[in-house]
């Protein structure tokens, strides 16, 4: 008899799990994945190349004065964005002069070296992110946010740019400078590949939540190029082009995404996460959590009541009718470089935890 009744508990424990998350996945979905940061990665893209949620787009560019993004950059993503999203309404907005880091800086390692500003932390991104970004969700529109900064990255002085999931993307515009004049390549050029280059993280390109057979394994969520020329190599790439006999030239870095990583952008778009087991146990935690909160919300309202002192029903005192203070009260989260030009490149991540 004890060993059913044990059975009979843990049994309908699993229901309640059950029970829970089901309807924690089924009604709440938006608001438990935002608030335990339960979005995949891929979802997160899905919000910028669908419309069904977000049908229009704003991109959002915070800058250190005198470091304006380029029109030729700013353009060029906003035709990316068309190109490969379903965004009815794309608006780029050049918001607000940021402040240069008053910090000790720390000089590239690129050689000469040329840049002496402030380097920037972890914490001094997610600062400024929280300082200056104006844009979010809301509605029917979603936010692009898009730093420029002057000086370096501290973890790495020679990256380009960087990338933060859901919407935040970082450009060392100094750092951009320094390189296109040590390779001798239009800074506007180099500015545009690293920005389309984030954007593509963004869109977890490449192989960011899902399995990419074109992945490079020595540079992960990168493109090995197997298609051709793409913009999310590991590096910026730039190659010579002779005009004539006494002229060397050197192209453009790519700023478009190869055949393979377009095909990527729409196996992402049709990704679809199925009920799983493992959604049973989040989810199933998260709704009991619910549960318990709401039934130790109960039993503090009935505890509350029981302690109402008695009211008085003697005849003729009609004060004692009135609202005690018991009933008022209320219980009110890279360089694009061939082979021979390694030495050459600048790097770009694709983001910091």
């Amino acid at each position: 008899m004890l060993k059913l009744k044990k059975y009979g508990s843990v049994a309908l424990l699993l229901v309640v799990i059950l029970v829970a998350s089901l309807v924690t996945y089924s009604f709440f979905p938006p608001f438990v994945k935002e608030s335990f940061g339960l979005y995949e990665s891929y979802e997160y893209s899905q919000m910028y190349l669908k419309n069904d949620t977000y049908s229009d787009l704003v991109i959002e560019y915070d800058f250190v004065s005198g470091l304006i993004p380029s029109l030729e950059a700013r353009e060029h993503l906003e035709s990316q964005v068309e190109n490969y999203t379903d965004k009815e309404e794309i608006k780029s907005v050049l918001d607000e002069n940021i402040p240069s880091k008053i910090s000790e800086g720390r000089t590239s390692t690129l050689q000469p070296p040329i840049i002496e500003g402030p380097s920037y932390d972890r914490d001094d991104l997610a600062h400024l992110e929280e300082e200056y970004r104006t844009h979010e969700r809301e509605d029917e529109t979603i936010g692009l946010h898009v730093l420029y900064l002057d000086g370096v990255w501290e973890e790495n002085p020679d990256v380009l740019g960087l990338a933060k999931q859901p919407s935040t993307i970082v450009i060392f515009q100094e750092t951009i400078l320094d390189f296109a004049e040590r390779v001798e390549v239009g800074p506007e050029d180099i500015e545009t590949s690293v920005l389309t280059h984030e954007f593509g993280h963004i869109l977890s390109l490449v192989g960011m939540g899902y399995e990419s057979d074109h992945e490079d394994p020595e540079n992960q969520h990168h493109c090995d190029e197997s298609a051709g020329d793409c913009v999310m190599a590991a590096a910026v790439e730039y190659k010579e082009r002779r005009g004539s006999p006494e002229v060397e030239e050197r192209e453009a870095p790519p700023d478009d995404f190869c055949v393979l990583c377009q095909q990527d952008l729409e196996n992402i778009r049709e990704m679809d996460n199925t009920f799983s087991m493992g959604h049973i146990v989040t989810y199933g935690f998260i709704g009991g959590q619910m549960i318990v909160g709401l039934g130790v919300g109960l039993v503090i309202i009935n505890s509350s009541d029981e302690r109402k002192p008695p009211v008085n029903t003697t005849a003729g005192n009609f004060s004692s009718h009135q609202k005690s203070g018991w009933e008022e009260r209320g219980s009110d989260y890279p360089g694009y470089s061939n082979g021979s030009d390694v030495e050459e490149k600048g790097t770009r991540e694709p983001g910091w935890p």
